[in-house]
């Protein structure tokens, strides 16, 4: 079976296709009638679904992160597409490929090579034996590569975790040049260190939380693999281990974020308020590549921070000029001018 990609749907077609099943939730109708309402993907994007009959039985047929196959037809609801689902069944492994169901960051060779690149970069004797040990942990710094950064909101794709650390490195790195009472050092492997806990907090293939990562959480994993590697250093500095614990322990920015503790230097502020930058700008990001349809002003409601966000294309408005112009405005590689990319 042709596999029949999400970014390719038209209003009324109908499907017949494999997707990662990203949420189900059975509720009922204003007649009580059971329903499932659904969250599909594939390597292009996300759709909403809703399975009308038997949704009982259609509910245990799988669970989040399988692969489903699903037969239904296109629809449009309040300007947006959603699948009207007929069937819905876990799929055989053998009936799909891995790579149609999982988009892969592009570059993702380049990026192990930047970010191995900006470590090199480090002065720091201590700093830099440490990672040293994380680069030659040949099986973290895979995971690190094949990563995704979130399930659902920021990097959610593989490789996504390595692009944003190395774009929170790139910036933290520029943050150093503003403000040189920063150690660069501390900074630009606290930017490393941010989020490696991730790697075993979320599971790539299936796009949801493993049971370390919904029970513990990546705070406490990345801690736990920082003080492990820096136990294989003899004499480590005490104070210099406590500044770099405390940017994974801080790096939430507020308790309400569930963060341990709140920033307290210089380099943890830096990556902190980075981190927080560049998530919430891929976020908007990929809302603005997946539903800027054209003719669309605003996206749908995006509920994790309370509102919809403006994805009209610039160039409808007249001001944004012809393809050299939109060519000029395209984004530049930060490894062009950073780390020796």
């Amino acid at each position: 079976m042709d596999k029949k990609f999400i970014s390719d749907f038209k209003v009324n077609e109908k499907i017949d296709s494999f997707f990662i099943l990203r949420k189900k939730n059975l509720k009922l109708t204003k007649y009580d009638k059971p329903y499932l309402e659904l969250s599909l993907q594939d390597k292009t994007g996300q759709l909403e679904g809703r399975l009308w009959d038997d949704a009982d039985k259609f509910n245990a047929a799988a669970e989040t992160g399988d692969v489903v196959r699903v037969k239904g037809v296109v629809d449009k609801y309040r300007e947006t597409k959603q699948l009207k689902v007929d069937l819905l069944s876990k799929a055989d492994e053998r009936a799909f490929q891995h790579e149609d169901m999982v988009r892969v960051a592009e570059g993702k060779d380049q990026i192990y090579e930047k970010i191995v690149s900006g470590l090199g970069g480090i002065k720091n004797k201590w700093i830099k034996t440490l990672a040293d040990k994380f680069i030659d942990d040949t099986l973290f710094m895979e995971k690190l590569m094949n990563g995704i950064g979130g399930k659902s909101w920021h990097n959610a794709y593989i490789g996504g975790l390595a692009e944003h650390t190395y774009e929170v490195m790139c910036i933290v790195d520029k943050m150093c040049d503003l403000y040189p009472d920063a150690d660069r050092d501390i900074a630009i492997f606290g930017a490393f260190i941010h989020d490696v806990g991730k790697v075993f907090e979320l599971d790539e293939k299936k796009m949801e939380y493993t049971i370390e990562g919904g029970l513990v959480g990546h705070i406490v994993i990345g801690h736990r693999l920082l003080t492990e590697k820096i136990k294989e250093i003899e004499n480590f500095p005490n104070e210099l281990s406590l500044r770099l614990e405390h940017i994974i322990l801080s790096h939430h920015g507020e308790y309400e974020q569930q963060s341990p503790v709140l920033p307290k230097t210089l380099e943890a502020t830096i990556v902190y308020q980075t981190d927080e930058l560049v998530s919430q700008a891929n976020a908007i990001k990929e809302i603005q590549l997946s539903q800027s349809e054209e003719g669309k002003v605003w996206s749908d409601y995006v509920f994790i921070k309370n509102r919809k966000y403006y994805v009209k294309d610039a160039r409808e408005e007249g001001w944004i000029g012809d393809d050299s112009e939109k060519a000029d405005n395209k984004k530049k590689d930060p490894g062009d001018d950073l780390f020796g990319g």
